[in-house]
């Protein structure tokens, strides 16, 4: 079945199902995901599902807003001592979803288990940076750096777990049944597929005012557009194509909410062996894609080109000239690089490369589209299917030649660090958790991504715009696009604004109401 078949089949589906009488719904709100979080530990979890849902139950002491502006959330305040010193103090009286208090000694014990192997934390790499936390009293708590790190405060968004879950045996119960000071405390989770949270009345917030929040994976899309149909979910967030949206915006039990997003999608490059190696023929491959077709027929204008990692309204955005669409330059290069047109156009193909996606029909038809486009340039692609857990598990490993994917929000330029920093390419050393995964190793770029993580913001930005040029060189993946970040909800759930990040806290602010 075609991509275009398959969306217009979804969209007979859709008119078919609007108008039906909804079903009665589960108590509660029900949202629906794509994927199971792998882990409810925000120090383990590396996708943006486990991460989104961790955040519910396990905050950090700072957010940082849809600017990018840090926020306190546990800490009450912060300020900078030194350049190598930040003191943060903690709200009064907050407590665990237990009861226990929360002090500067919990804040402590969640950061040093970074460090603990028997944790095996993915995201440690993120605070190397981080010598020592220091416990001035039960409300105060001070961060020494081993040297001038600019990202900080973005990073103290870890979820403060309790000091005696943060080591050892504890580390499995925080596992199975997570204990944290956010606005949803955990409930049940009888398989993967299904998570049941309730509110916690000792938020410093105040308990929240939906009575029970199910999480439920589904991880077809159809079957998500008719769970929603018919009124047995309440919330998708970004996990629906733009096609099926003006057929849900007519149906009056839901409403379709979109503000402009820091999501970004790319298309990945491995270069540790093979054609791909060559920054010719990764730049040839650049020039074969052309990102407005997608933007405009696969996303209805919900979308904006990108020409590089950060969105335009970034405060860190270059004007750097990215990569045009040029056939005859592909071409070029591509001869350069010792790839001839072996027959002419329409002929065999230069180079064969295989082309990992998820199976879920969106992303593939998208892929089908980049395969399309990089055949007219004489580049043969194989699409590959997969659940999305084999996914990316091979992409972490390094078991690809092109990969589509997208980072489910840009908050802090330093992720550019973490995305392209040979010291940050996936090993069995940290544990796979490395997010360099094309393996792009650059001395020049990472003594300008480090030199950037260590000065004040003006400098910072000078010195992102020699990285954004580099990137343009070396080329390690072909930027596609920011996507909006778009939320269906029911009629039920009243006071949700999706956030340009897509996080699910704003449900902490949300409330039920009854049809």
């Amino acid at each position: 079945m075609t991509p275009l078949l398959r969306h217009a089949v979804l969209a007979f589906l859709v008119a078919l199902t609007l108008g039906c009488r909804a079903e009665r719904p589960p108590p509660g709100i029900t949202v629906l995901i794509e994927a199971p979080p792998e882990t409810l530990d925000s120090r383990l979890a590396l996708s943006a599902t486990g991460q989104r849902v961790a955040q519910l139950i396990t905050p950090g002491l700072i957010v940082c807003d849809d600017s990018g502006t840090p926020v306190p959330v546990l800490a009450e305040s912060f300020r900078e001592l030194s350049p190598t010193s930040v003191e943060l103090t903690l709200r009064p009286g907050l407590t665990f979803h237990d009861g226990s208090a929360l002090t500067a000694e919990d804040v402590k014990a969640t950061y040093d288990s970074l460090w603990d192997k028997a944790i095996a934390s993915p995201r440690a790499e993120r605070y190397t940076a981080l010598e020592r936390v220091e416990v001035v009293d039960a409300r105060t708590v001070r961060f020494h750096l081993r040297r001038p790190f600019a990202p900080l405060l973005a990073d103290l968004s870890l979820g403060i777990v309790p000091a005696e879950r943060a080591f050892g045996e504890g580390k499995e119960a925080q596992g199975q049944a997570p204990i944290g000071a956010g606005p949803f405390r955990f409930e049940s989770q009888p398989d993967e597929d299904h998570l049941t949270l309730v509110p916690f009345a000792g938020y410093y917030r105040g308990a929240p005012a939906i009575p029970r929040l199910h999480f439920r994976v589904v991880r077809d899309e159809t079957t998500r557009v008719l769970e929603l149909l018919k009124g047995r979910a309440d919330l998708v967030l970004n996990a629906l194509s733009p096609a099926v949206l003006p057929a849900l915006e007519r149906e009056p039990s839901l409403r379709v909410l979109t503000r402009p997003g820091t999501g970004f999608a790319y298309l990945g490059f491995n270069l540790r062996t093979g054609p791909l190696a060559d920054a010719r023929v990764r730049r040839a491959l650049c020039h074969l894609v052309d990102v407005g077709p997608l933007v405009t027929y696969k996303f209805h204008g919900l979308a904006e080109p990108a020409n590089g990692m950060l969105p335009r309204t970034h405060w860190a955005w270059a004007p750097v000239a990215g990569c045009r669409y040029d056939p005859p330059e592909a071409a070029r290069l591509l001869d350069e690089a010792g790839f001839p047109d072996p027959d002419g156009p329409g002929g065999r193909p230069r180079l064969t490369l295989q082309l990992k996606t998820s199976t879920d029909r969106f992303r593939r038809s998208v892929a089908l589209v980049l395969q399309e486009q990089l055949a007219r340039g004489g580049v043969g692609v194989e699409v590959r299917s997969l659940e999305f857990g084999t996914f990316f598990n091979d992409v972490r490993r390094g078991n690809f030649e092109l990969f589509t994917l997208k980072w489910a929000s840009i908050i802090e330029p330093d992720l550019m660090r973490s995305a392209y920093h040979s010291g940050n390419v996936p090993s069995e050393a940290n544990h796979w958790g490395g997010f360099n995964r094309g393996a792009l190793r650059d001395e020049a770029l990472d003594a300008l991504l480090d030199e950037a993580s260590r000065v004040s913001t003006p400098e910072r930005q000078a010195l992102y715009a020699r990285v954004q040029e580099r990137l343009g060189v070396l080329v390690p993946v072909v930027p596609l696009w920011h996507e909006n970040s778009v939320a269906v909800v029911s009629r039920r759930l009243e006071g949700f604004e999706p956030s340009a990040h897509g996080m699910f806290i704003p449900l902490a602010n949300a409330r039920m109401v009854e049809p």
